[in-house]
């Protein structure tokens, strides 16, 4: 399980790409991938194609990242499985973020 970070300051977007499983074990990680970013205009992508398993947590934190990021920055998930991406659907989170 792991977060890596990667800025393109060319195209001004945050790519975070998580390792394994999404869960509250990476609540701290996950948390300090974007928070230097807070209050900036950027367009963050959060890469699930290497994830194998999602729970609630993660929901909730990804929830938690809109809320703290704000309207000023927009975030895409992308890459995820079948399996993830209708879980993502169920959560509505098409709604509230970029699926792609």
């Amino acid at each position: 399980m792991s977060i890596s970070v990667t800025v393109n300051k060319a195209s001004n977007a945050i790519e975070l790409s998580i390792l394994g499983s999404f869960d509250f074990s990476l609540f701290h990680d996950f948390r300090e991938a974007y928070s230097g970013f807070i209050g900036e205009q950027h367009h963050f992508i959060v890469d699930l194609s290497q994830v194998e398993y999602l729970d609630s947590a993660a929901l909730g934190m990804l929830l938690s990242m809109k809320n703290a990021l704000g309207e000023g920055a927009t975030i895409e998930l992308k890459g995820a499985n079948d399996f993830i991406k209708n879980i993502l659907m169920i959560s509505r989170f098409d709604k509230r973020f970029e699926i792609r």
